[in-house]
């Protein structure tokens, strides 16, 4: 079963985020990637990352990620972000990321990471909280 609950935020490429070519660096994307997954828990969870981490001691750690890069982007584009969460399990979640250039709504690339549940002081896999299960399983436009 698919859940399609979208998110999106945008994001500056700046300077020093492009190789010698002028073209985003690859790894970049997956760091734009965590962007959106904290603006998305900070909108969505009614919980900043940095809160979840500092307050819960509990983080949501990448296990495994499949990318896809369609167009480059470049140093002064402007990304838009879109996240949505395509299953959830008892302790993981699988976050679909579709990276756009904000001009045109270029699809630039695609990402599926799966993310675990992780209390921060054993960095053992826990149970995903109900009220953030709640959140990744509902609806939204």
């Amino acid at each position: 079963m698919v859940f399609h609950m979208s998110f999106t935020t945008r994001i500056i490429v700046r300077f020093g985020e492009a190789d010698p070519a002028g073209l985003v660096y690859y790894p970049h994307l997956f760091h734009y990637c965590h962007i959106a997954l904290e603006e998305f828990f900070a909108a969505r969870c009614g919980i900043t990352y940095e809160q979840l981490r500092a307050r819960e001691r509990v983080g949501f750690p990448t296990v495994n990620v499949q990318a896809e890069f369609l167009t480059p982007l470049v140093y002064g584009d402007e990304v838009e972000v879109e996240i949505f969460v395509s299953r959830v399990g008892r302790t993981s979640a699988t976050f679909e990321y579709v990276l756009r250039r904000a001009s045109d709504r270029t699809p630039c690339a695609r990402a599926t990471l799966v993310q675990v549940a992780m209390n921060l002081d054993t960095r053992r896999a826990v149970e995903i909280a109900p009220h953030y299960r709640q959140a990744f399983l509902a609806s939204a436009p």
